[in-house]
């Protein structure tokens, strides 16, 4: 280690330890029915190489960002066209090459789990390669910050993947939803830090506001899962795969 460059151990470390515990944050949400880890790790590794695939895509717009400041208005469209296009497709990807068609993706959870584990694969190689750069306290922040929000805005797009599988009407629709939903979100996240019109702070908070939506998905897909809430009634794999609830709007929009 020279020259002040933190070696390639603690990198690994503060990149990569923080993920898995999200993820284990994340597993032990599915009760009664948790994922095969194996199907889980596949997921966080699909979702760890689709970083270099994204990087990329967005590699010809980076000079708008790093050569000076740009101007509110192409920093904004960069953000959402650009950053969070491109890197929520890029997890959604990962999930659907996966995970989606294996006979243990079988519950509406299972789409959040599996896309959170993308999410987090995806924000530890872009930790590391962040924490190699700009040196470990970035990583720290990161590794809670980064980490908690990507897990969040793919949780989103995992959800409506399991509605689109189990539900088998409006599939586009379901998933567009889904994913420009998640687009915008991290597209505004993105843009609020980079141009420093709101501190940092308030990046934070918008990360836990999302995080909570995410967890509401997370208890709606519990009740639509057989088993899942020990506090409801078992659903019949039948119903809970084949009919939709009308007062779920998520299946009718």
């Amino acid at each position: 280690m020279q020259n002040g460059t933190p070696g390639l151990i603690p990198l690994l470390i503060v990149s990569f330890l923080p993920g898995i515990l999200w993820v284990w944050f994340f597993y032990r949400k599915d009760k009664n029915q948790p994922e095969p880890v194996s199907l889980v790790i596949k997921a966080f590794i699909y979702g760890a190489i689709s970083v270099f695939p994204a990087a990329l895509a967005e590699a010809p717009f980076r000079q708008f960002i790093s050569d000076g400041t740009p101007g509110i208005g192409r920093l904004f469209i960069i953000s959402i066209l650009v950053i969070g296009l491109v890197e929520e497709t890029a997890k959604f990807i990962a999930v659907k090459l996966a995970v989606y068609d294996h006979a243990e993706f079988d519950e509406i959870i299972d789409g959040i789990i599996y896309a959170v584990s993308a999410g987090l694969g995806f924000a530890a190689v872009e930790n590391l390669f962040y924490s190699a750069r700009f040196g470990i306290t970035v990583g720290l922040f990161r590794a809670f910050i980064t980490d908690l929000a990507h897990a969040s805005f793919s949780g989103i797009v995992g959800y409506h993947m399991s509605l689109a599988k189990f539900h088998g009407k409006n599939t586009f629709l379901v998933l567009g939803k889904g994913l420009i939903t998640a687009i915008g979100l991290h597209g505004l996240y993105d843009f609020l830090i980079i141009s420093g019109l709101m501190p940092p702070s308030f990046g934070m908070i918008m990360v836990f506001a999302t995080y909570v939506y995410l967890n509401t998905k997370i208890s709606k897909a519990r009740k639509m899962s057989p088993g899942q809430d020990s506090s409801n009634p078992t659903i019949p794999e039948a119903t809970w795969k084949n009919t939709p609830d009308p007062k779920d709007n998520d299946y009718t929009e």
